[in-house]
């Protein structure tokens, strides 16, 4: 819980600054999060059950049946996949993974209105409410 509580204090600092993007890495948020309706956009970065599995065995240094109880524990990959709303293929080279990264990366930028404007637009509003009714 302080660790969630952190987070977010965190994530509010950071908007409060104006920053644009926040990119937050939850490898278990559709399994135990329920922050996903706060998000803009959920990124999945993907790769086969099989390179996962090679992944977790190489980076955590696990044995197979750990590996394969760490993946069975989590739902699949396709499930994931299908709930995101932009999908990452990193199945292939790292610059066609960076590429992609980037190209997503244009596009979520153009979407994003810094949270300042908001602030601004809403202490905005809030000053015309409040003459308007004097």
């Amino acid at each position: 819980k302080q660790w969630y509580q952190r987070r977010v204090r965190g994530l509010i600092l950071e908007f409060l600054k104006g920053t644009e993007l926040v990119v937050l890495d939850i490898p278990l948020l559709f399994e135990s999060c329920n922050i996903r309706p706060y998000m803009h956009s959920v990124i999945l970065v993907y790769c086969t059950p099989e390179q996962q599995k090679k992944r977790l065995m190489d980076r955590n240094d696990f044995t197979e049946e750990a590996a394969n109880a760490r993946i069975n524990s989590q739902w699949s990959i396709e499930e994931k996949k299908d709930l995101a709303d932009h999908v990452i293929d990193n199945t292939g080279l790292f610059l066609e993974t960076e590429s992609q990264t980037k190209t997503l990366l244009a596009e979520l930028r153009k979407g994003i209105l810094p949270i300042r404007n908001i602030l601004l637009l809403l202490f905005l509003f809030a000053v015309a409410v409040i003459l308007y009714n004097f």
